[in-house]
């Protein structure tokens, strides 16, 4: 009985800290004021973390580990490369819509506002880049892309998502736009550079 009371307390914890660290920012968030939202001791909640950035750090690494899980069953589903690459933009798409808090606490955070983020967390957090790195590495391989460096591929192809969703999330698109068309018309354009860039090295 007291670990599930323990079990949910964290979970109030977690939540309240989300909402407040996306409404006041990094350095307007404390663990004494995220007990004063839930009403609980700051004693509580030391006793689950360890410090402010130790509780972010959880934030983060709890919104990565599911974008990431999503990512890696999508891609299962499929064959070739380019079907790949085509899941993984939908899916990263679909994880910022449907969770734009989680979404938004991933790139909140500059690394000089707090501690420097684990080694062994910065690992599990990298493997979204990896995914994609080894997919244009398949590709690569087949025959189907044409890449000579395909980690920084990755990174480029996870820019220009990010760059799609911050315009999507902070409702900086043009009215007159309309937004499933806008996304599905940026998809294709990124998808297209890998193919155009192939074809223009084939010929």
């Amino acid at each position: 009985m007291a670990q599930a009371t323990e079990k949910k307390l964290k979970k109030r914890i977690t939540e309240a800290a989300r909402q407040v660290l996306l409404a006041e920012g990094y350095r307007n968030f404390s663990l004494r004021k995220i007990a004063r939202e839930i009403g609980v001791s700051a004693t509580s909640i030391y006793l689950h973390f360890e410090n402010k950035d130790d509780l972010v750090h959880t934030l983060m690494e709890r919104a990565i580990s599911r974008l990431n899980d999503q990512l890696e069953n999508e891609i299962s589903k499929y064959e070739d490369p380019i079907s790949k690459l085509e899941a993984l933009a939908h899916e990263y798409v679909s994880y910022a819509l449907n969770h734009p808090r989680e979404y938004q606490v991933i790139y909140l955070i500059s690394s000089d506002e707090m501690t420097r983020y684990p080694k062994d967390k910065f690992r599990k957090a990298r493997r979204g880049y990896e995914i994609v790195t080894e997919v244009l590495e398949e590709g690569v391989k087949s025959g189907l892309i044409s890449e000579s460096q395909p980690r920084m591929a990755a990174y480029t192809f996870w820019a220009q998502l990010h760059g799609v969703m911050s315009v999507v999330l902070s409702q900086r698109l043009d009215k007159r736009i309309e937004q499933e068309e806008f996304i599905q018309e940026a998809i294709e354009h990124i998808i297209k550079g890998y193919q155009v860039r192939t074809a223009l090295k084939e010929s």
